[in-house]
């Protein structure tokens, strides 16, 4: 008899959804993907504060020794502590990983343990951060366990003052590529096309792009507004925007918008294109004196075009450079992709 491995997943929290270090979330193994030998848990996390000891992000079994998975932060530093259970050793993994979480920043996370690679897996924003490998691979063995999932709090370990959200559960290891896609939302949401309804999400703040009705000063005939870094919640009166052709192209509603395309953006609430310049004449913006990203009104020039890709997803083609948000809510454009805040990412509404 032929036998199929079935891929599962479930979200089991959507949010964003505020926990303090008494609360807990509780997931019966009924209620999660049927794991055989691997898995993989990914999440969206902001700290807002260092807690009072050693965190507890989640935590599967049902007593207080480690269990596969476990993830905590370490006490003062906010580095991640991701661990498993061994047949060895019921403590197993990364001691302390990165140099520590930011405090009112959103994090993507991805924690992948496999038995058949003898390996685990973290990674943040998408990115690869570290693993830990099973040396003696013929002898040891990751153990799973039927009990419940904790997020927060576990028994007697403290939960954590902050917000989460997205947190996945999957029965197998997720991939880099799959971790991306989770990253970017890509996986689990419908196509984006032309005519789509988004919002822009700057990574590093988790703040949408928007305007505050501020005009730049640039003459007397100037109607082009700053573009800033806003709330950390989507407002829908001003901060979604429409993705159009690019320099006004009538482009049918519904074409996919594909990596490498080049696009508009109409800004709902006034009309206006999101739009960049060259930096003559002393345009630059006020802080931090480099190129200038507004939303100007119009037909569509090659100003207001701007490059889809992988990372950092929002670039001005004109120019070539990348629009940045420096988490004083002012946005520019520069840089060539290498920096983290000119990564961005698409949320689509409807």
């Amino acid at each position: 008899m032929m036998k199929f491995a079935v891929k599962e997943w479930a979200e089991l929290i959507s949010g964003p959804i505020s926990m303090k270090e008494q609360d807990q979330r509780v997931f019966k193994q009924t209620d999660l993907p049927v794991v055989n030998d691997k898995l993989s848990i990914t999440l969206r996390l902001k700290m807002h504060d260092h807690g009072s000891g050693w965190i507890t992000i989640f935590h599967k079994g049902t007593e207080q020794v480690v269990g596969t998975p476990s993830l905590w932060l370490v006490k003062d530093k906010l580095t991640l502590h991701p661990r498993f259970s061994g047949d060895w050793n019921y403590n197993v993994g990364i001691s302390s990983l990165g140099d520590g979480l930011t405090l009112n920043q959103w994090y993507h996370i991805t924690y992948t343990i496999s038995d058949p690679e003898k390996r685990l897996d973290i990674y943040i924003d998408g990115e690869w951060e570290g693993y830990f490998c099973i040396q003696n691979v013929k002898t040891q063995k990751v153990v799973f366990n039927d009990g419940p999932l904790h997020i927060g709090r576990s028994f007697n370990w403290k939960g954590f003052n902050g917000e989460i959200s997205h947190v996945r559960y999957f029965n197998w290891r997720l991939s880099p590529e799959e971790v991306i896609e989770d990253f970017f939302n890509e996986s689990q949401k419908k196509p984006i096309v032309f005519g789509s309804k988004i919002a822009l999400v700057h990574v590093s703040t988790g703040k949408y792009l928007s305007t505050n009705g501020v005009k730049y000063d640039l003459g007397s005939q100037n109607k082009q507004y700053m573009v800033i870094c806003s709330d950390e919640k989507t407002n829908l009166e001003n901060e979604v925007w429409t993705i159009i052709g690019a320099s006004g192209k009538s482009i049918n509603e519904g074409i996919p918008v594909s990596l490498n395309s080049i696009v508009g953006f109409k800004h709902k609430a006034t009309e206006c294109n999101l739009h960049s310049h060259d930096t003559n004449q002393g345009k630059f913006t006020p802080i931090s004196k480099q190129q200038q990203v507004t939303i100007c009104p119009g037909g569509g020039n090659i100003d207001d075009e701007w490059l889809i890709r992988r990372y950092n997803p929002i670039t001005s083609y004109d120019t070539g450079q990348l629009m940045n948000g420096d988490g004083s809510q002012e946005v520019s454009c520069y840089g060539n992709g290498s920096e983290s805040n000119n990564k961005w990412r698409i949320e689509l509404i409807n």
